[in-house]
Order: C-alpha cells, then sequence, then structure tokens
C-alpha cells in the first residue's frame, strides 16, 4: 500500500510538473506573444478613443500603439524566435502589465452623459 502511494503521488507531481511546463512555453511562444501584443494594440486602440484627450494620457496612449506596431513587427523577425525564455518572460510581463493598466485607465473614464441609457 505504501509503495503505491508513493508511486501515485510522484505520478501527479510529475504531471503538475509537465503541466506547468507546457504553460509556460504556450506563453512564451511567439504567436502567444504576438496575440497579446495585438490585443494590447485593440485596448490602446479603444482607449485612445474613450479617454479624455488630455495630453499627457492621449501621448501615453499612442506611446503604446507605437510600441505595439514596432513589437509586431519584430515578431515576424526569425531573430524573435531566437530570444532566449528569460527575455521572453519579461517581455510578456510587460504586455500583461499594460493591458492591466490600459484595462484600469478605461475603467475609471467618466461616464459621458448622466441619463441612463
Amino acid at each position: 500500500m505504501g509503495g503505491e502511494r508513493r508511486v501515485l503521488h510522484w505520478l501527479v507531481r510529475t504531471w503538475r510538473a509537465l503541466c506547468t511546463a507546457r504553460r509556460a512555453m504556450r506563453e512564451q511562444n511567439p504567436g502567444g506573444l504576438l496575440r497579446l501584443a495585438v490585443e494590447v494594440r485593440t485596448l490602446a486602440e479603444a482607449a485612445c478613443r474613450v479617454c479624455p484627450p488630455e495630453r499627457k494620457l492621449q501621448a501615453r496612449i499612442r506611446a503604446v500603439l507605437e510600441e505595439m506596431d514596432r513589437l509586431t513587427a519584430i515578431a515576424a523577425t526569425p531573430e524573435f524566435r531566437r530570444l532566449d525564455p528569460g527575455q521572453r518572460q519579461q517581455l510578456r510581463k510587460g504586455l500583461v502589465r499594460s493591458r492591466e493598466q490600459l484595462l484600469r485607465v478605461m475603467g475609471q473614464v467618466p461616464v459621458p452623459t448622466r441619463t441612463l441609457q
């Protein structure tokens, strides 16, 4: 009985480690990073239309749009696939952080009308 439990425990641990490794590889995949960049770009375009015309805020949103355009262009090159996993992970964290900031900014936008629709 004790041996079977150890084997089962080892099997469960190994399976979880494999799932974690596959998830990390999928997140660092250039295609996944490209999809995330497109999502951030789409959010930035929406934020540009929705947010008030504050110069500082609009400039930051335009900077995000330009960065996403550059990233999309770079992601199509073979050199992008050669980035080491650490750099890809940092890039993904930056994209996720940008997405969260854009969502936060869009959530703080004042309502355009006081009348309930």
